[in-house]
C-alpha cells in the first residue's frame, strides 16, 4: 500500500506541475463528461454513441491499471487556464477491461471493519456496546480489488466534483455482452455505493432528463412513504427538476409491511403519526385509509386539505428503511401472499396497497421505490438495503409495477455515510451515529445535497418505466 500511494504521489505531483489550475475563478458545470478507464481502445468504442445520446462531449483518459485516481489528477484532466475550473457535467469510470474477476473476495471486508465498540447519539446518551460497520481508513483499504479500486476513485470524484453525476461503465466494448463474472462483480460493487452501472451506451438514454436539462412533465402525484418523504427534501428536490403536482402523505416511522396479522386486534389507523407505532397504527397501509377519509372530505383534523374528487396521474409507494428483511421462508411465499393479502411481508403488503389503489385509480401510474442505501450500521449487515431492495423488485414485478431503484443510482450509500471517522469506539469516545455528512442530516436522512440525488434518481427510473 505504500507503494501504491508513493506513485501516485509522484504520479500526480508531475500532473499537477503540468497544469496550472486556476484557483481565483468559480467553478462552472460544462457539457462534457469527463471519461476514465484503464483500456482506452474499449472506452473509445463507447464515445460516439454517448456523444449522440447525452449531446455530451467525452473526453477520455487513461491510468494506470491497477491504479486509482487522485483528486489532482482528476482537475488536471478538465483544467482550463483560460475559462477557469470546469466542472464535468458527469464522470465516467471503467474499470477492469483487461483484468480477471477477482477471486473469491468478500467485498464488504475489504471496505469495512466490524469491532465491537460503543455508539451513542451526538448527545452521549443511549450509549450501547454492540456489534458495528465502520468504514476502513483509506490506507487499510486493499486496492487489488474491484471494491477497493472503485472506492477510491468514486471517493475522489465526489470530493473533487461533488454535483457532478458519477457512471460505472461495464468493463467491455460497446455492443458486447456484459454477461460475466467481472461485470456482475462491479455491478454489485456500483450497487454497494449507489452508483449507476451502466451496462452498454443506449441505458444513457434513461437518464435524458438529466442531459438535456428539460423539466418532464409527471402531472398529479401521491406519495405515501415514510420520513424521507415526510421531511419533504426529495419531494422539494422533484419540484424543481419536473413539472409535478404533488400530494405528500408519508409518515416518518412508517413500514411498508404490517406488524401483526390481526387487523382486528391491531387495526389500522386513518390518521398515522410518527409516534404512534402501535400495532399496525403507522404503515403505509394506514396512509391509504388516511388518503380514502380524506378524499371523503368527512373528519377532518386541523390544518387537513379535502381531497374530495382528487385522481393522481402517478402514484408513488415509498419505503421499507423502516423493515426488516423478509427471513427466506416469507420471501418462498410471496405468490400465495399477494393471492391471500397476508400483508407481514413486502410481496402481501404491497400488493394490497397496489390493488387498493388500482381500484381507487385505473388509470394511474404505481411505481414502488426500493429502499435508500443508507443505514445506521448498528449491526454486522451494514447492506441489508441490498436484500431488501431485492425483495422488493421481486414483489414489484410480480405486481406488474415499475421500480424507482434508488439503491442503484440514489448515490446515498451506507459506503460514504457511516459512522467511521466519529470516534473509535472506546467509551470515552464511542462512535457516533446521527452526525452530518456531505448528503446527510443524520447519517440516514437526506440533506438538500442528497435528496437530489434521490429526486434525479426517481426522474431516471419513471423516464425508463416509460412515463416520459
Amino acid at each position: 500500500m505504500n507503494r501504491l500511494f508513493l506513485l501516485l504521489s509522484i504520479l500526480m505531483a508531475g500532473f499537477h506541475a503540468l497544469y496550472a489550475i486556476p484557483t481565483n475563478k468559480s467553478d462552472y458545470q460544462t457539457n462534457m463528461i469527463l471519461a476514465l478507464t484503464d483500456d482506452l481502445q474499449t472506452l473509445k468504442t463507447w464515445k460516439n454513441l454517448s456523444d449522440s445520446i447525452t449531446g455530451c462531449n467525452m473526453q477520455c483518459s487513461e491510468f494506470v491499471a491497477h491504479y486509482s485516481v487522485s483528486e489532482d489528477q482528476l482537475k488536471t484532466c478538465v483544467a482550463d487556464s483560460d475559462s477557469g475550473n470546469i466542472t464535468p457535467k458527469a464522470v465516467f469510470l471503467q474499470i477492469g477491461c483487461n483484468s480477471e474477476a477477482d477471486e473469491a473476495v468478500n467485498y464488504e471486508d475489504v471496505l469495512f471493519d466490524f469491532p465491537v465498540g460503543n455508539i451513542c447519539t451526538l448527545t452521549g446518551k443511549n450509549a450501547r456496546n454492540k456489534r458495528l460497520a465502520v468504514s476502513k481508513p483509506d490506507s487499510l483499504v486493499d486496492t487489488s480489488n474491484f471494491a477497493g479500486r472503485l472506492y477510491m476513485m468514486v471517493k475522489s470524484v465526489r470530493s473533487t466534483f461533488p454535483q457532478a453525476r458519477v457512471f460505472v461503465l461495464s468493463p467491455v466494448a460497446a455492443g458486447s455482452s456484459s454477461d460475466d463474472s467481472r461485470c456482475r462483480q462491479l455491478e454489485y460493487v456500483a450497487n454497494m455505493m449507489c452508483v449507476p452501472f451502466i451496462h452498454n451506451p443506449q441505458e444513457l438514454a434513461g437518464y435524458r432528463y438529466f442531459w438535456n436539462g428539460e423539466k418532464p412533465e409527471i402531472g398529479k402525484l401521491l406519495i405515501l412513504g415514510d420520513s424521507y418523504s415526510e421531511q419533504g427534501r426529495w419531494v422539494r428536490q422533484l419540484s424543481q427538476i419536473a413539472k409535478v403536482d404533488i400530494v405528500n402523505l408519508g409518515v416518518s416511522s412508517a413500514t411498508v409491511r404490517d406488524k401483526y396479522a390481526d387487523r382486528i386486534k391491531y387495526p389500522y389507523s386513518d390518521n398515522p403519526i410518527s409516534s404512534d407505532n402501535e400495532g399496525n397504527h403507522n404503515t403505509l397501509s394506514s396512509q391509504l385509509c388516511r388518503l380514502k377519509r380524506l378524499m371523503a372530505a368527512e373528519n377532518l383534523n386541523s390544518g387537513e386539505i379535502s381531497l374530495k374528487g382528487y385522481v393522481p396521474d402517478v402514484i408513488i409507494l415509498q419505503g421499507g428503511s423502516n423493515d426488516n428483511p423478509d427471513i427466506a421462508q416469507a420471501e418462498a411465499d410471496y405468490v400465495e401472499d399477494i393471492r391471500q393479502s397476508r400483508r407481514t411481508s413486502f410481496a402481501g403488503a404491497l400488493g394490497y396497497l397496489v390493488f387498493e389503489l388500482r381500484k381507487m385509480f385505473p388509470q394511474a401510474r404505481i411505481f414502488i421505490t426500493t429502499t435508500a442505501g443508507l443505514y445506521y450500521g448498528h449491526t454486522d449487515r451494514p447492506f441489508d438495503f441490498i436484500l431488501k431492495s431485492n425483495q422488493q423488485r421481486r414483489a414489484a414485478k410480480m405486481l406488474g409495477c415499475p421500480v424507482i431503484n434508488w439503491d442503484l443510482d440514489g448515490r446515498l450509500s451506507f459506503v460514504f455515510n457511516n459512522s467511521a471517522g466519529t470516534g473509535d469506539g472506546s467509551e470515552q469516545r464511542p462512535f457516533r451515529y446521527n452526525v452530518k455528512s456531505d448528503e446527510t442530516i443524520d447519517l440516514l436522512h437526506p440533506n438538500e445535497n442528497g435528496a437530489l440525488f434521490l429526486a434525479e434518481s426517481a426522474l431516471h427510473w419513471m423516464t425508463v418505466g416509460g412515463l416520459f
